[in-house]
């Protein structure tokens, strides 16, 4: 009988042993079964913060906040297995790994998201245009709030652009008659051909005739001839014999003459009542009704007539009106 009982409690304890290797091995599935779900959720939160830093540029500077936090994530991690071993609701151990690791609470389909922003605003879409020489486009950036607006701004183009001055043409100068003038700005009486008005001439092209120094001007003088004060109607150019004299613009020989005064001389008439006329020239290249263009040799500077030395007696004059040279040509 005892044999039969001993035989008896020897089975129960075998099939208790049994059971506790049944339950050890149910445990043990379990537990890995726990580590390969912890492991696999790590890997799976590893890779979104991994790829968020480099994926979401407009969410670098939240995630730089969130990682640059002192967190204790072995101990973050450490209270999840727990939870999971506890048998809690996995979305409530992340929410808990959340808040131990990161400082906050990660909801559903939650994202970093810049400072202050507003996680219900449904972002507007990034319009941003390119700036380059050809495209006349702008951006414009604000910072508001701590956050970053973008804001197109066109610029116009200058040819479209009609609130932009454009250059209108300079009418041309409206060609009027000479007058003469009964005093110069001294007071004195002029001659009743003469002004010293600058007036318009109207000529195509014009060009000096002779360069030289200016020995005597538009202006009353003591004359080195007869050593009165008179006005004199010309502009001296002192120049060598047999310099080349230009003609001053486009046009027809009105005359040729010799006189005691002036010596060799002729006179060219221009359009626009305008005529030039020069003297003491040491021989003429032309004949009264040539037709001669602007800068063509017409004479050659001399010292004949009335002179004290080799030069051009030079003078313009507009409807019959004589004006200061000066005004018309340089020959400095």
């Amino acid at each position: 009988m005892d044999k039969e009982v001993r035989q008896l409690e020897a089975i129960y304890r075998q099939a208790a042993v049994g059971k506790r290797r049944m339950q050890k091995t149910k445990e043990e599935r379990n537990s890995e079964k726990r580590r390969l779900i912890q492991l696999f959720i790590s890997l799976v939160l590893f890779l979104i913060v991994f790829l968020s830093r480099d994926a979401f540029t407009k969410q670098n500077s939240a995630w730089g906040e969130v990682l640059g936090r002192d967190a204790d994530f072995a101990a973050a991690f450490q209270k999840f297995s727990q939870d999971i071993a506890a048998d809690e609701p996995v979305l409530e151990a992340l929410r808990r790994l959340a808040a131990v690791a990161f400082g906050g609470t990660v909801q559903q389909a939650d994202l970093p998201t810049e400072p202050d922003a507003d996680v219900n605003e449904v972002p507007e879409p990034l319009n941003i245009v390119l700036l380059s020489e050809t495209e006349q486009h702008g951006l414009t950036y604000l910072r508001e709030n701590g956050l970053r607006k973008y804001e197109a701004e066109e610029i116009k183009d200058p040819k479209e652009d009609t609130s932009i001055e454009t250059t209108e043409p300079v009418p041309e100068p409206q060609i009027v008659t000479a007058v003469a003038q009964a005093y110069n700005s001294a007071g004195e009486a002029l001659p009743k051909n003469v002004s010293y008005e600058h007036y318009e001439l109207g000529l195509k092209e014009t060009t000096v005739p002779v360069m030289g120094a200016v020995t005597s001007g538009f202006e009353y003088r003591t004359s080195p001839i007869t050593g009165k004060r008179e006005f004199h109607l010309a502009l001296d150019i002192a120049a060598d014999k047999g310099t080349e004299i230009a003609a001053f613009a486009d046009g027809v020989v009105r005359y040729i003459g010799e006189s005691d005064d002036f010596g060799l001389y002729l006179m060219i008439d221009h359009d626009n009542g305008v005529a030039t006329f020069y003297a003491h020239c040491s021989q003429l290249l032309v004949r009264k009704g040539d037709a001669v263009t602007c800068g063509e040799t017409v004479a050659l500077v001399g010292d004949t007539g009335n002179a004290t030395g080799y030069h051009l007696h030079f003078t313009i004059e507009k409807d019959n009106i004589r004006l200061n040279p000066a005004y018309y040509v340089d020959p400095s």
